[in-house]
């Protein structure tokens, strides 16, 4: 694992910071998370309502 991996850099002041903050130490703004941030905070049901929604939006799609 090379030193690039381990940091990113802000995107609002340019420093370097370590991977993983959710803010920049320097300036304070929020870095920006990737695209799939969001699915690792969902709880077990919310995952649930997301795979029954999936189901039923299928089986609209083929009943048309």
């Amino acid at each position: 694992m090379s030193a690039t991996d381990s940091t990113v850099i802000c995107p609002h002041c340019g420093a370097r910071v370590p991977a993983g903050e959710q803010r920049c130490p320097v300036c304070g703004k929020p870095l920006p998370q990737g695209k799939r941030a969001w699915l690792r905070n969902l709880n077990a049901a919310e995952i649930f309502l997301l795979i029954l929604g999936s189901i039923m939006l299928l089986i609209g799609l083929v009943a048309v």
